[in-house]
């Protein structure tokens, strides 16, 4: 609905008809408002109900891929939650007290804000754009020069190593491309400061990194103060650089070879565009994928962002900046003075700036950096609450809906933005909502049980229904919901923080390259132990008023329906809360390569299993009369192992283990040259294609019922190792 997909020889911006696929997206939505506002008997709203459950579960039976069948089904969930709202507000809203209207209110406040994001949902992702590549060109002189630039604070040595190598192998005509590491870890405040043990640290990482940066062939840049974050450190950069367009990638971003020939073109044909985005791909997984096991099988949290609302976004030229992976024309930022920094979402806020004075974005969803997620709860709270922050800090001093220069499309999808970050406050109202009943007996919702599914039930199927349409290959029911609960506990006060002042919070690293040496409960589950005894509670008190009052038996079991719900989100909460423990720093990716080994001059046979930037696992037969061992020598081809250049590896043998059908060998890599290195690095992150058909096999959506089971399954099983532990240490 807001966008389509068109192919054409001529380039064309998808933006040019946003203002008629707009028009006609708003005339339909407005059109099936007005009409599921026209009052219904009780027979014919059963009927209505009946008719419409069926059609959804016979469309989601065809699942539409697109095209008007797609459209259809998503207005008539449209129709069918707008009359459950319109219900919601007409008949249910208490009215027998003050404290019950208040908490009326309360509940029916998460209840709007879930039905606006299914509006904006609609409106934003209902038929997305798919952009044409736009190689860069082949005549050198025809392509624009680059920056490549790479902001750190405290990352790991050997992780910016391995950034600026890859950014060093970018496939791009020669001269034409330059690549800077902006030491933010090394300013000279840093190592002057008062503290002589962080000051010497502080020195070390100073020298450490210029001659790293003068080994490798990249160009080393500080500044005085460390001043304004990421922003400042990145605007510092920007007075000592000249390159036409910038690429900027966070320190563990490692960029593949084709990032510039696949984006850098745009900018040639459109002269208004100041930004290609590209997606984030991570290598290893967060928190819940590794703490439940499901990084292999299922769509990470940012998929549903990166497959489909930025390319809904991208239609309406209004995709937006992301902070890294993403290529922007040096002219236009200089022309706002830079790179953003009133709020702590500097990417997000600078684009807002540039659209609203009528330049053009990009979005090309192809995966060409990979990596790394937080790796503890901890730190992936740090992440999120800066995150959560940032856009509330836009919607409240940059209000797109109020911002001279942007079209309506962009108002909407920078307010769609905006306004999810505000989801832990929805949360927790769901979760506190019922409750003021179920314990205190303040009435929040008038009903009965005949009444809501009539009226709720073809809400709630619908609402289930069109994230199973618009996000089922790139975001599971049970995750998404899952998602939100571990995050919202802690977002919530971060919200309540920027509120009360829009312009307190400050930026925040996320910690990256962490290690967890053994299993523990992270230090954040205190709260979840509070909330999980309250619903308890909860349904206890609900369960004896159901027996109690028959009179108010229909409430009551919509509440209780909605606490079990809470109830079995919280408990499976406590799964993820269980940092599995992870030796490995860098990641490991899994693969299905035939190669040949060399030992001893002699070819051996084998299959490639997994690959990291430290060495490799390999399936070999057993050897004649041999079985290899620890410390044995191999060597092999880059070019065999999946490189693109030549070069001659050492791999040492650090474990052998006996299968039925050969030793499967663990390898590390012997770097002895640098173009060894170079080649390692290229052989781990040079090919997208890699992480394309890595994130295309977990985008599978066949058999989602026995997967999302399997999920709770998990869940609940990792909960039970959490209340162990626990247990463990009370009794210790």
């Amino acid at each position: 609905m807001a966008t389509s997909t068109r192919k054409s020889t001529a380039f064309v911006p998808a933006s040019r008809f946003a203002p008629m696929r707009t028009f006609s997206a708003v005339f339909m939505l407005g059109s099936v408002a007005l009409l599921a506002a026209i009052p219904t008997p009780d027979p014919v709203q059963i009927q209505l109900c009946v008719a419409t459950i069926a059609t959804l579960f016979l469309m989601g039976w065809l699942r539409p891929a697109g095209g008007p069948f797609r459209s259809f089904i998503s207005l008539l969930i449209v129709f069918t939650s707008t009359r459950y709202m319109i219900w919601r507000v007409t008949e249910t809203m208490p009215t027998d007290s003050a404290l019950s209207i208040m908490g009326g209110i309360f509940l029916l406040g998460a209840e709007t804000y879930g039905y606006i994001l299914l509006l904006l949902s609609t409106f934003l992702s209902v038929d997305v754009y798919k952009r044409a590549p736009r190689p860069a060109p082949l005549a050198p002189e025809a392509c624009p020069t680059v920056d490549i630039l790479i902001p750190s604070y405290n990352e790991p040595d050997d992780l910016l190593e391995v950034t600026l190598t890859a950014a060093l192998n970018v496939n791009y005509p020669e001269g034409r491309v330059k690549v800077y590491l902006l030491d933010d870890g090394g300013t000279l405040a840093k190592r002057n400061q008062a503290d002589p043990v962080k000051a010497a640290e502080a020195q070390a990482r100073f020298e450490h990194l210029q001659e790293v940066c003068e080994r490798l062939g990249a160009h080393y840049l500080t500044r005085e103060r460390n001043e304004h974050a990421k922003a400042g450190n990145i605007n510092a950069a920007l007075k000592q650089t000249d390159g036409d367009l910038i690429l900027i990638l966070d320190a563990d971003h490692v960029p593949s070879t084709d990032i510039l020939s696949r984006t850098a073109g745009y900018f040639v044909e459109d002269p208004k565009l100041f930004l290609v985005q590209t997606p984030h791909f991570f290598l290893n997984p967060d928190p819940l994928e590794r703490n439940l096991g499901t990084f292999k099988n299922m769509p990470s949290e940012n998929e549903m962002f990166y497959s489909v609302i930025q390319r809904g976004l991208d239609g309406l030229n209004a995709s937006f900046f992301c902070g890294s992976a993403a290529l922007l024309r040096r002219k236009y930022i200089m022309e706002i003075g830079g790179i953003q920094g009133d709020t702590i979402t500097e990417d997000a806020e600078t684009a807002l700036e540039l659209h609203s004075r009528g330049y053009r974005s990009a979005y090309v969803d192809r995966p060409m950096v990979a990596g790394l997620s937080p790796e503890t709860f901890s730190g992936f709270i740090i992440q999120r609450m800066r995150w959560t922050q940032g856009m509330v800090q836009i919607f409240l001093l940059k209000n797109p809906l109020l911002k001279k220069g942007l079209t309506f499309a962009q108002r909407v999808g920078y307010f769609n933005s905006c306004f999810y970050w505000f989801f832990p406050l929805a949360r927790m109202a769901f979760i506190l909502g019922p409750l003021l009943y179920l314990l205190f007996g303040i009435q929040v919702y008038v009903g009965d049980l005949s009444d809501f599914l009539m009226y709720g039930l073809p809400h709630i199927v619908g609402a289930l229904m069109l994230s199973s349409i618009l996000y089922g290959h790139t975001r599971w029911a049970f995750a998404s919901e899952l998602y939100e609960v571990i995050q919202s506990i802690h977002c919530s006060g971060a919200i309540l923080e920027v509120l009360r002042n829009p312009r307190a919070p400050s930026f925040a690293v996320t910690p990256k390259g962490e290690s967890l040496d053994e299993s523990f409960v992270s230090p954040l589950a205190r709260p979840f132990y509070l909330l999980i005894a309250i619903v308890c509670l909860g349904q206890v008190a609900g369960i004896i008023r159901w027996f109690v009052d028959p009179v108010g038996a229909g409430v009551i079991s919509v509440l209780l329906f909605w606490n079990t719900f809470h109830l079995l989100l919280l408990v499976s909460a406590l799964g993820v809360l269980y940092e599995r423990s992870q030796q490995r720093v860098f990641p490991r990716f899994e693969t299905d390569r035939d190669v040949d080994l060399t030992y001893l001059g002699v070819t051996v046979p084998g299959k490639m299993t997994d690959i990291s930037i430290t060495g490799l696992g390999a399936l070999v037969p057993f050897g004649e009369g041999k079985r290899f061992e620890v410390g044995d020598m191999f060597q092999a081809d880059a070019r065999e192992l999946g490189a693109t250049s030549p070069s001659m590896l050492d791999l040492r043998v650090l474990s052998a283990v006996d299968r039925p059908n050969g030793q499967k060998l663990g390898l590390s890599f012997v770097i002895q040259t640098p173009e060894q290195w170079s080649a390692v690095v290229a052989l781990m992150y040079s090919r997208s294609e890699n992480w394309k058909t890595f994130r295309d096999r977990r985008a599978q959506s066949d058999h989602m019922g026995t997967k999302i089971a399997g999920l709770v399954r998990s869940s609940l099983s990792h909960a039970m190792n959490h209340i162990q532990a626990v247990s463990r240490e009370v009794r210790s």
